[in-house]
């Protein structure tokens, strides 16, 4: 731990600069990272269940090579795939690069977003450049020129429990499953799916089902005007998008059903 100090204390090749004037649930911080040093130890520490996204300045420019290319290159590196003593093999040369120091390497690029992962909540976040480790095939990052900036993000996962209830034979139950994954993906929501087979008119009174497939978040009916009806059995359920009827919910509605939730 002493060493961990003495290096965050010491180290002047990284510049965090906190951001105020963002969301409160929001916390972003602006990372200084030279082209001519192999894995920076940032100030970042990564948070439980949150979404990591990174954003680097368009007008930013570092270089891996000056003679190759003396008017520098962006995040995104070049397209020649990295050989096996560079940080990242297989991916761009010259490309933004983010790991924590036990886990594996995230290809970063200009732009892009990331789940933190369970193990690393608690870890630094270290940035370089693609680069070769060990001057295998050149003179790795003594020649590298430039620094860029990266705007580091950290939000909080939604956290939802999404049931889908429904009776044997119901043709609508993958069709919904697809939908919810794809949105939990594109709205970085952490979510616990259960399917729940209602399969007796009693199980339908205990659990107020109106019809199959039904669809809760956090208990909640997905269509609001549905906790007003008390006819409970084993039915299908019609969904009505723009008038005309379907076997289950869109993946609008369900996103706006995740979004309501607080």
């Amino acid at each position: 731990m002493n060493k961990l100090l003495q290096f965050i204390t010491f180290t002047i090749l990284i510049t965090s600069i906190f951001i105020t004037n963002n969301p409160k649930d929001a916390s972003a911080e602006i990372v200084v990272v030279h082209a001519n040093q192999a894995w920076q130890l940032t100030g970042i520490i990564l948070k439980k269940n949150h979404v990591i996204k990174w954003e680097v300045r368009v007008d930013d420019y570092w270089s891996f090579n000056t003679t190759m290319f003396p008017d520098g290159h962006n995040a995104d590196g070049i397209p020649v795939p990295a050989l096996e003593s560079y940080a990242l093999p297989g991916e761009n040369i010259g490309m933004l690069l983010g790991k924590t120091d036990e886990y594996s390497t995230l290809a970063m690029g200009m732009s892009g977003s990331a789940v933190v992962s369970s193990g690393e909540e608690g870890c630094y976040l270290y940035l370089t450049m693609n680069d070769d480790l060990i001057g295998k095939f050149g003179e790795g990052f003594k020649d590298n020129y430039g620094e860029i900036r990266v705007t580091i993000t950290q939000t909080p996962m939604k956290v939802v429990n999404i049931g889908i209830f429904f009776i044997e034979g119901c043709s609508g139950v993958s069709s919904i499953a697809d939908n919810i994954k794809e949105v939990i993906a594109e709205e970085a929501v952490d979510a616990e799916i259960s399917l729940v087979l209602i399969d007796t008119p009693e199980d339908a009174r205990r659990l107020q089902f109106t019809g199959s497939p039904t669809v809760r978040i956090n208990g909640m009916d997905i269509e609001p005007n549905m906790q007003a009806i008390k006819d409970y059995g084993l039915r299908s359920r019609n969904y009505y998008i723009n008038g005309e009827k379907s076997d289950y919910p869109t993946k609008s509605m369900i996103r706006d059903a995740i979004k309501k939730v607080k």
